[in-house]
């Protein structure tokens, strides 16, 4: 790097553990941002750009490589840091892309550089650490002389000799690290960065989590953000996708459409499924950016045309992906992908256009969304530590962000916090923990049990990250993974949809009332009791011995007779595997038909009223609500065409009675008409759903017979209930101890919310007496 010709020393001299200072310069500068496309530029046509250049290594360098395998590893307390204090490596500049990478590290105030960000610029890196050993060497210049020499070019050993007087210590990283250094030095000057494989200490816990404490200034300050997608794939593929995103910008004339750039929208479908897009930590990193920019190999983007590229294709998916199919060799390519809606560009980009509202500056004002909205909208990113669930996005929500903001946004933020103090980063307790504090910071949040429903939570690990990391532990049945989500993780969703989407909708835009508006009665784990209710009957009246738990108030449940018992399993866990939920039980399953992937049987089809013998001129409420679940696409009131979109398929069914919405989709006409928009929306409802009927609860009077919509795990037996606070109904199952069954099952399990036709409004309390309303209440584990 190239210093500021007026640079200042620092007044005071930075002291080192053997006694001896080092003097700090003031200042330091990095690459400059790549610009975003201008709207218009002079280009006729998509030109393919030049692969990676591949320099060769002199015989001189070739030596200093084998004999840095004998070198001192680098000691952090060389370059010690302080509360608020950060380090930034200083890349040396060389012109050989293929030579040692050389650095040096140095501390500063991350408050002087936040207060002076045009002398103190340096980029932040966001990239993915990647599999393997870190088998890669980095040397570390430990003489930090005032004005770096320029690099020789060595051709005898006497050269590499002299090169070592110079203390070099070696840092260990992996592959897709080096790489990116070596691509991103610059042959004429020093640039500065952040990363923070090599600027933390990551064998110094308590530092680990001060730096990650004040991440997000440290991506909000950095004058870019570099994000590295990995080093160029040896066909040519990511350099000309990167190319292609520069021609999707510039032509207006819908030339990009058209069949013969299949090959290069595949290929750009390529690049987006990098390893990079399925982490959870850059959602924070590139939310909080003022600049950035995507790099592959040697090439770069700025991040909003890489956006606004995504953004066109995912506009124009469907068509584009007919256009790669009728090519066998792009087809294959694909490897199973049939829906650009689980891909982690695609939801990058939704999401973070509207992450922060920010000054004409690109300072941040203020956050848009809230903690619960941003975890159940980014559920599917990964992280190495499940607990990074719950951390990764608290700079980023309404009621956590610490970023500096106006003094009125600071006094909301602070009154939500005392009102309800928010979950904080805590690396010493467990997962079950972090996930049940995040839970009942919701529930007292919005009012709302929701969250029990939403498959927001990465799985517990397999065996442990370290010697810190807690105990494993089993999640409940009322945490529901992601796994189970309508695509599932992102390596998952590339197989396209699993099940179908979640009926409770956003935290903000819930689509159904189910439960009335009354509020969430709830207790977790040793929390004490839910209020008891009139008439309950106590241990001594039912013969039951009380256990080692909490007394919770057993439910008034009748049994339903002849039903088989199913064991209540062994837990080891405490307590805080239960939660106790006030509700009302509507019905008993009693009937339930599978819908595999889009197909809708004729037993379903049948039982909700559709005779295929009859001539069709008009079809049931029954049929086209259920099987869209009485929303549109939107979660809004279903439109009146949806009626006739629904009698056009059933007159389309095959030969066995049954609609098959993957067979009727694929025919060419169907592209755009409504009738493809209403098979959309019963995938997005029915897929990998079953479809159930229920016996009415005793308690109903008019005996009535509920049809609905639940998890492909749903059993006859099992219970359909209004839980206060839900917005819609769930799904039971009941277990009894290993005594036998008695009149009152020990626990139930949460299997997951229904959508059951005409109770969805609150109808199912309508004209219930206040003690009707009491309910019951659900022991769930």
């Amino acid at each position: 790097m190239q210093y500021h010709n007026d640079q200042r020393q620092i007044a005071s001299a930075r002291k080192l553990p053997n006694g001896t200072s080092t003097s700090r310069k003031r200042g330091f500068g990095t690459v400059e941002p790549t610009p975003a496309t201008p709207a218009k530029r002079q280009q006729t046509g998509f030109i393919d750009g030049p692969h990676t250049r591949k320099d060769q290594l002199t015989k001189g360098q070739q030596l200093l490589r084998a004999a840095n395998l004998y070198e001192k590893r680098y000691d952090y307390k060389d370059c010690p840091i302080e509360q608020g204090e950060i380090r930034l490596m200083l890349l040396k500049r060389n012109p050989n892309r293929f030579a040692e990478v050389v650095i040096e590290l140095k501390s500063f105030p991350i408050q002087e550089i936040v207060e002076n960000p045009e002398e103190f610029k340096f980029t932040a890196l966001s990239y993915n650490w990647g599999g393997g050993d870190e088998n890669k060497i980095v040397l570390v210049d430990m003489l930090q002389d005032n004005e770096p020499p320029s690099v020789p070019v060595m051709h005898d050993f006497s050269e590499v000799a002299a090169q070592f007087n110079r203390k070099m210590k070696r840092l260990s990283v992996k592959p897709n690290l080096y790489a990116f250094l070596q691509e991103f030095r610059q042959p004429d000057k020093e640039v500065a960065i952040w990363v923070d494989r090599i600027c933390i200490n990551q064998k110094d816990n308590k530092e680990k989590q001060d730096q990650v404490a004040i991440m997000g200034q440290i991506y909000s300050t950095a004058a870019n953000v570099a994000i590295w997608l990995g080093p160029a794939d040896e066909h040519g593929k990511t350099d000309r996708a990167m190319d292609f995103i520069s021609f999707i910008l510039q032509d207006d004339t819908g030339e990009k459409f058209k069949e013969r750039y299949a090959t290069n929208w595949s290929e750009l479908l390529h690049l987006m499924r990098r390893r990079w897009f399925s982490r959870r930590w850059i959602i924070q990193e590139l939310a909080l950016a003022k600049s950035a920019e995507v790099r592959c190999g040697s090439k770069k983007v700025n991040w909003r045309d890489f956006s606004d590229a995504v953004s066109i294709f995912a506009l124009r998916f469907d068509s584009i992906l007919k256009d790669i199919k009728r090519d066998p060799k792009l087809e294959k390519s694909l490897e199973g992908i049939k829906d650009m809606k689980p891909l982690g560009a695609r939801i990058l980009v939704d999401v973070l256009s509207n992450t922060f509202q920010r000054q004409v500056d690109g300072n941040i004002y203020a956050p848009r969304q809230g903690l619960e909205s941003l975890i159940s909208s980014l559920s599917t990113f990964e992280t190495s530590d499940p607990r990074d669930t719950i951390y990764t996005l608290l700079n980023l929500a309404k009621e956590t962000c610490k970023l500096p903001s106006s003094n009125s946004v600071q006094q909301r933020r602070q009154s939500m916090q005392e009102r309800n103090p928010p979950p904080e980063p805590d690396y010493s307790i467990d997962l079950l923990q972090v996930y049940t504090n995040f839970i009942k910071w919701c529930i007292e949040d919005s009012g709302s049990l929701d969250i029990l429903c939403r498959h927001w939570a990465l799985p517990e690990l397999k065996q442990v990250l370290d010697e810190h990391y807690p105990r494993l532990v089993e999640l409940p049945s009322w945490i529901k993974t992601v796994h189970e989500s309508a695509y599932g993780s992102q390596t998952e969703g590339f197989g396209g949809r699993r099940t179908g989407d979640s009926f409770v909708g956003v935290p903000e835009a819930r689509c159904y009332n189910a439960s009335h508006g009354l509020p969430p009665i709830i207790s977790f784990g040793r929390d004490n009791a839910l209020p008891k209710q009139l008439d309950q009957p106590s241990a001594e009246n039912t013969g039951e011995e009380n256990d080692t738990t909490d007394a919770i108030a057993p439910s008034r449940q009748r049994p339903v007779a002849g039903r088989k018992v199913l064991r209540a399993r062994r837990i080891t866990s405490d307590m805080n595997l239960t939660i106790t939920i006030r509700g009302l039980c509507i019905g008993v399953v009693s009937d339930t038909h599978p819908m595999y992937e889009g197909i809708i049987p004729r037993q379903v089809l049948r039982s909700l009223g559709h005779d295929p013998r009859t001539e069709l001129q008009g079809v049931a409420d029954t049929v086209w609500r259920t099987l869209v679940a009485d929303r549109d696409a939107d979660g809004k009131a279903p439109p009146a065409w949806y009626h006739r979109a629904c009698m056009t398929c059933l007159v389309s069914d095959t030969g066995a009675g049954n609609i098959d919405t993957n067979a009727i989709l694929q025919q060419d006409e169907a592209a755009t008409n409504l009738k493809a928009d209403y098979l959309k929306r019963v995938q997005a409802v029915c897929w990998n759903r079953k479809y159930i009927e229920c016996e009415a609860a005793p308690e109903d009077k008019n005996n009535r017979k509920l049809v609905g919509i639940a998890p492909q795990d749903s059993k006859v037996d099992d219970v359909v209930c209004i839980l206060y606070g839900c917005s819609v109904p769930c799904v039971l199952r009941p277990f009894w101890s290993e005594r036998g069954r008695g009149e009152q099952p020990s626990y139930y399990e949460l299997v997951g919310e229904a959508f059951v036709l005409g109770q969805m409004d609150g109808e199912a309390l309508d004209g219930l007496t206040e003690e009707e309303l009491a309910g019951e209440d659900f022991r769930l584990m």
